[in-house]
């Protein structure tokens, strides 16, 4: 005679899940592994956009410096 739900007998498992701490490290090798393997034409997309959003970013920074220095 067998059963038909066996893995009702069966114990739980109970998963201690630790949490990673991740470095700064980490997030820098993801980050250049990002940079290095565009995959689709979002991800070129993506990292256009990144790129004007920093060149906005220096050059409100040499407008604020110079509005400051005079």
């Amino acid at each position: 005679m067998s059963r038909k739900n066996y893995l009702r007998d069966m114990p739980s498992c109970k998963r201690t899940e630790q949490k990673h701490i991740s470095s700064y490290r980490e997030y820098l090798q993801a980050g250049l592994a990002f940079l290095r393997k565009p995959k689709t034409r979002f991800d070129l997309r993506d990292r256009s956009m990144l790129v004007l959003l920093l060149v906005l970013v220096i050059i409100l920074l040499q407008k604020v410096v110079e509005y400051f220095s005079n």
